[in-house]
């Protein structure tokens, strides 16, 4: 009898209650409660569990803080100390008064400078390696009179000697190679151009043997060779031109041995104000700019740690163009001092 009527009337009180609760809940609550998971659309909403037992739990949403007012900027980061290399980024674009390369400036005559074949003049060591386009740049040992006859007049009343002459050997003639004689002629360092009769590699060889056989070290019936092979030379286009006074600045001993380098970099640039102002008046004069202007093609005259004078060398023709004629001093000065300023010939030590 407690069963039948007590039992019914508690399930019907609780159905009752839980029916008031649901109801007062708000729609995202209930649509929750109903799938027993939390509303995707107010995640902070009560959550609806079930224990072991079965029995449903309402769980409160946790709480949230709502600040009063948004939180401060993050500190701006200290300032980067200065740095002592102001350098500016390198540019080695041409500028708008640049009409073209110089070889494009041959005309027909121009061709000719490698025709003649050159004579009575001796070469000695090596001067140099560098270049791409030559094969290497010889001192002379000596030369006679009738080579001294192809020298141009400003040349011959010098009065010079061997020591005063280069030699740079090329691989091949190309306009660059013409081009480069047309430059010297014009800044007068040229002294002559052509065919010079040179040994080959295997006349060297040859030249071993036969002093070997000389000395008694080589037995003659020992080397198969004939006294008259005229493939033991070849005939080497080259370009014989003055070899001007000076060292490149970072040969010199006074700036190897400066220990000041606020003092090496005042050398630096008094060597590069006085490049600019020589390829500036070059330029005006011959409608013609010299771009190669690295640190080892400008050969200065020092007296102890003051620079006084600088000769420019390489002429070669893959690094001048011809200008504009209404380029201006400003215009030429501008580019120099920026495309060959101090810190570029530093970056390149």
């Amino acid at each position: 009898m407690f069963y039948t009527t007590t039992i019914p009337y508690l399930f019907a009180l609780w159905t009752i209650g839980f029916t008031i609760l649901v109801g007062a809940a708000p729609l995202a609550v209930r649509a929750s409660m109903a799938t027993g998971l939390q509303s995707s659309e107010d995640p902070q909403g009560p959550i609806l569990t079930t224990n072991e037992g079965g029995q449903v739990r309402l769980s409160a949403p946790p709480l949230m803080t709502i600040p009063l007012s948004p939180p401060p900027p993050p500190p701006p980061p200290p300032p980067s100390p200065p740095s002592s290399n102001t350098s500016r980024p390198l540019s080695f674009v041409l500028p708008k008064w640049v009409t073209a390369p110089y070889p494009h400036s041959l005309k027909v005559g121009d061709m000719e400078v490698f025709n003649t074949i050159l004579q009575g003049i001796t070469l000695a060591k090596k001067h140099s390696a560098m270049g791409n386009n030559n094969a290497g740049v010889y001192s002379v040992a000596s030369f006679d009179p009738t080579f001294a006859q192809l020298f141009p007049p400003s040349i011959a009343a010098q009065n010079i000697d061997p020591s005063r002459l280069l030699v740079k050997v090329l691989k091949h003639i190309d306009d660059d190679m013409v081009a480069e004689v047309k430059a010297l002629k014009a800044v007068s360092q040229f002294v002559a151009s052509g065919l010079l009769k040179l040994p080959t590699a295997r006349s060297n060889e040859l030249g071993k043997m036969k002093r070997g056989i000389r000395d008694g070290k080589v037995r003659r019936d020992a080397v198969n060779y004939s006294s008259s092979d005229d493939d033991s030379f070849e005939l080497k286009p080259v370009i014989v031109m003055l070899k001007m006074p000076g060292k490149p600045l970072t040969h010199t001993p006074e700036f190897i041995s400066e220990k000041n380098p606020e003092t090496k970099r005042q050398m630096m640039s008094d060597t590069l104000t006085m490049m600019c102002d020589r390829v500036g008046k070059l330029a005006l004069e011959h409608r013609f700019v010299h771009r190669d202007n690295i640190i080892g093609n400008i050969l200065v005259i020092n007296e102890g740690s003051k620079v006084v004078d600088v000769n420019i060398i390489d002429w070669g023709g893959k690094y001048l163009s011809s200008i504009k004629d209404d380029v201006t001093w400003d215009d030429l000065m501008g580019w120099c001092h920026n495309r060959w300023a101090v810190y570029v010939w530093e970056a390149s030590l």
